[in-house]
């Protein structure tokens, strides 16, 4: 009898024990998860900006990385100081995070020089903008790309957005998400601007030209693209389609795609079909092209920009 009650005692004592050390450790692992947020929202708030590291986490010392411990002090006006010690992940761990992330960076990279050789390569073979042709001969620009490059009246810079803070060079292209770009710069800004007012971005965030070089060295330089005649439909569509016949594109290009003599003619006569946008296109100079459908090329200036 005596040897159950001993066994009894001694069941209760390590159901106790047990008990208080899960209480510890749990609270252990809610404190630190408290004041660990704590920590990053303060730092978000008071963080400096980095080259290519626009959350500037790049600044935080990695020194406390090579220790399985670490300690923080946390002060806060309302709480005391709390000062607790926190078992982190192995080092081994943290490094093969590291080392798959560094190959899916790896990859990304491989697939952006390969963009960037075939920008290149074309450029060189049609002889534009860098990697011009020798002679002036008409046999050296059978497609009239030279000519039209050339003659082309619209400077680099008006294509292009600039978020200095944030490193990053843009080059807006109509109907190819530029209305999202726009939006998300203003973000960057700290401004909320309603749809009406994007259009507002180009030159809120507009380069000067002194400025270009310096940018183009320290910046992301990036455009987004979608198939030329997927974007040409789109905008035919946007601006004929199904605009307001008051609209000025509408009115400025209808009569000219149908052939009128004033652009107030457009409002009362049909609407343009896509074949005879598509013959318009043919027929003039690209000097005279709408910013909504001049070729990507021209209007990035993507052979000057390589």
């Amino acid at each position: 009898m005596k040897m159950f009650k001993k066994g009894g005692r001694l069941i209760v004592k390590q159901i106790f024990v047990l008990f208080v050390g899960i209480s510890v450790f749990f609270s252990t692992c809610f404190i630190y998860q408290k004041t660990h947020g704590r920590e990053e929202a303060v730092y978000h708030i008071h963080r400096r900006l980095q080259n290519g590291e626009p959350s500037g986490y790049g600044e935080r010392t990695a020194s406390g990385n090579n220790d399985t411990r670490m300690e923080s002090t946390v002060s806060n006006q309302h709480e005391k100081d709390i000062k607790i010690s926190v078992t982190l992940p192995s080092r081994g761990k943290t490094e093969r995070l590291s080392k798959r992330k560094q190959i899916k960076n790896a990859s990304r990279l491989s697939l952006y020089k390969e963009r960037k050789v075939q920008i290149s390569s074309t450029c060189r073979k049609y002889g534009l903008g860098k990697f011009p042709l020798q002679g002036d001969s008409e046999e050296e620009d059978p497609h009239g790309y030279r000519a039209m490059g050339d003659s082309y009246p619209w400077p680099p810079e008006k294509s292009l957005m600039y978020q200095e803070s944030w490193h990053l060079l843009y080059c807006w292209i109509h109907k190819v998400a530029s209305s999202s770009w726009s939006t998300v710069f203003f973000n960057l800004k700290g401004k909320d601007v309603p749809p009406s007012r994007l259009h507002e971005a180009a030159q809120q965030f507009s380069i000067p030209s002194s400025k270009l070089p310096g940018a183009i060295s320290n910046s992301l330089v990036f455009t987004i693209v979608r198939h030329p005649f997927e974007r040409l439909v789109s905008a035919y569509r946007d601006k004929f389609e199904f605009s307001k016949k008051y609209a000025y594109i509408y009115t400025k290009y209808a009569s000219k795609i149908l052939g009128l003599k004033t652009p107030a003619e457009a409002e009362r006569a049909r609407r343009p079909t896509f074949s005879e946008f598509a013959d318009y296109l043919l027929r003039v100079p690209v000097q005279q092209f709408n910013d909504h459908w001049v070729p990507y090329w021209l209007h990035c200036h993507v052979c000057e920009m390589e």
